[in-house]
């Protein structure tokens, strides 16, 4: 993202980011919706050209003063054609099925923050209609899950531009919230919901930006007592474990650490937070993520919409502008005047996400899984249901074709009954986590097959997992390390273990039963979240009907040299070696 040049670490420093990104969104939706780029999308087009024009909102309402005039003004002046129904720009009524009403909540925000730059400058026939559609979408049901905040900051807007409104609605919707409380100050995103970003940059942010406007504390704490694990999500270096749906939205996975600064609630010391928000940032400010015009493109770590799920279109990136919520906060608050501390390795078992975050010494975050897939999304399976996830490595989704290359078995074993088709774990029963941070996953790839797989990690990059495999059935079997960048790597592979270095990192896979053969692979190309060409070690083997144990040792990090001693993964006989500061 270098064409905006080197990340400021200032408040001002913010504010600048904050406008070079919003203005190429904004000057994209004043052309209208018949100009806005056509993608991949399951709602319409006019909506699609909707959230271009209102996301920026998120973090431009709170810098409204440096948002050059003309900016507010084009804004301001495209909104009243969106809203106004005998417009040739209408989007649309609001319905608790479309993105209408999501969008509702980033108006609703704007409203409240900046009126005197989207509301004071319109003319009377254009403030009914704005208000009038506005009311209705605060009045529209929405999706039982996350979307009951939408109609919440709907409400404020109203309010601060003096629109009546029945309170009883956003009562309602903020009561149902609560529902979706578990232990751990996580919500379950809807009923029997995922546990996953939607937490940190959907429902404690809301609740933090919710408590700013009205003083309303219900959900603070439950915010506060996440941030205190959502430290573990993040590397030394400020990625964030991929992980979920909506990877597409970058950036926004660190709005917590704004919106705690932007609602004065000091959940972890300011450095900690003031650290995490500033490194998140200037990770992705270095990732390849505009296109020419300057603007954020579909995709995680490249321009790739077939790596997101079938909701996200040309202006769903621009959720990302919710990381800089925390410029509310003043120049002299301490989140932006306390010098960032640096984490340090931790083991974060997480009982209610069903995972447990490791920072190794190296600084890289791996997650080790036992969430499950319920499906619903392109690529879900990929998304939740792979047992490791690094931020060093990311993972890859399947593509269509087969044979290994397209199943791309990064952190996950999958089975095959002819050797081409293959398949992984899909659906099936939450895992199980210990005191100790060990994650247990019981699941069926078929129904004569089952499978119980054991997973620690250690704090040297490695994690062992041990797969017990009863099947009625003669199976191939193949699992994956992690990938590195193609371009230049490095192979070995023999005596059941496989290397492959590049570009500084060393990704490794190791058999702990000698019974399966290594290689190196080349995925498909654009399967991978951070890289469009990639290697990965795998091992692959063949079971006969019976009772089978596979184990590996798996390792990334920029460590170049063999670390194959028995103490830090698999020994002798076959059992896990926990590194002595777990």
């Amino acid at each position: 993202m270098r064409m905006y040049g080197p990340l400021d670490q200032t408040h001002a420093g913010w504010i600048t980011a904050a406008v070079a990104l919003g203005r190429p969104a904004v000057d994209l939706a004043a052309r209208g919706p018949e100009l806005m780029p056509v993608t991949m999308s399951n709602h319409s087009h006019a909506e699609n050209w909707f959230e271009l024009l209102t996301r920026p909102l998120w973090g431009l309402a709170g810098i409204a003063a440096a948002v050059p005039d003309d900016q507010w003004a084009v804004l301001a002046a495209t909104l009243t054609r969106a809203l106004d129904p005998e417009d040739a720009w209408y989007v649309g009524d609001a319905d608790g099925t479309s993105q209408r009403c999501v969008e509702a909540a980033a108006l609703g925000w704007g409203l409240a923050i900046a009126p005197e730059r989207l509301w004071d400058p319109l003319p009377a026939t254009a403030k009914d209609k704005v208000a009038a559609w506005l009311r209705a979408a605060y009045a529209t049901p929405v999706a039982d899950m996350n979307w009951h905040y939408f109609p919440v900051f709907a409400g404020h807007g109203l309010d601060r531009v003096g629109i009546a409104r029945d309170r009883s609605v956003s009562a309602a919707h903020l009561d149902r919230v609560g529902e979706f409380l578990l232990d751990d100050a996580v919500f379950e995103d809807g009923p029997g919901g995922r546990v996953d970003y939607y937490n940190p940059f959907a429902f404690h942010t809301y609740a933090l930006l919710h408590y700013r406007l009205c003083g309303d504390d219900r959900y603070v704490e439950p915010a506060a007592g996440f941030a205190r694990r959502f430290r573990s999500w993040f590397a030394a270096d400020g990625a964030a474990v991929p992980y979920g749906r909506s990877l597409g939205y970058r950036f926004a996975q660190g709005s917590l650490w704004g919106a705690l600064a932007a609602a004065d609630v000091e959940a972890v010391p300011w450095r900690e937070a003031a650290g995490f928000a500033r490194r998140h940032l200037a990770w992705w400010w270095d990732r390849p993520i505009l296109d020419p015009e300057a603007r954020l493109t579909v995709g995680c770590g490249y321009p790739n919409d077939a790596l997101v799920e079938q909701y996200l279109t040309a202006g769903s990136p621009w959720w990302a502008m919710k990381v800089f919520t925390g410029l509310l906060a003043e120049p002299a608050h301490p989140f932006w005047t306390e010098e960032a501390s640096e984490p340090g390795p931790v083991v974060e078992p997480d009982r209610a996400a069903r995972a447990v975050h490791i920072r190794d010494t190296g600084g890289t975050v791996t997650r080790l899984n036992g969430q499950a897939d319920r499906g619903g999304f392109r690529g879900s399976q990929a998304t939740y249901a792979k047992f490791a996830y690094s931020t060093l490595a990311a993972f890859s989704h399947a593509s269509p074709g087969t044979g290994l290359e397209s199943a791309v078995p990064d952190g996950e074993l999958v089975f095959s009954e002819d050797g081409r088709h293959w398949r992984g774990r899909d659906g099936g029963a939450e895992g199980r986590i210990d005191e100790n941070g060990a994650v247990t996953v019981a699941w069926r790839p078929w129904d004569d097959v089952s499978v119980t797989t054991s997973l620690e990690g250690t704090m040297d990059g490695r994690h062992v997992r041990v797969h017990v495999i009863v099947t009625e059935r003669r199976l191939y079997t193949a699992e994956g390390g992690w990938c590195v960048p193609a371009p230049g790597h490095d192979v070995e592979a023999a005596d059941g273990r496989a290397v492959v270095t590049s570009e500084g990192l060393r990704s490794e896979i190791i058999d702990g039963t000698a019974s399966r053969e290594a290689e190196v692979i080349r995925p498909r190309e654009g399967t991978h979240l951070y890289w469009p060409r990639t290697a990965l070690p795998v091992l692959r083997g063949v079971l006969e009907p019976g009772r089978h144990t596979l184990k590996a040792k798996i390792y990334i990090g920029n460590e170049l040299s063999a670390l194959d001693r028995p103490e830090h993964g698999i020994d002798p006989d076959g059992t896990t070696a926990r590194h002595a500061d777990t």
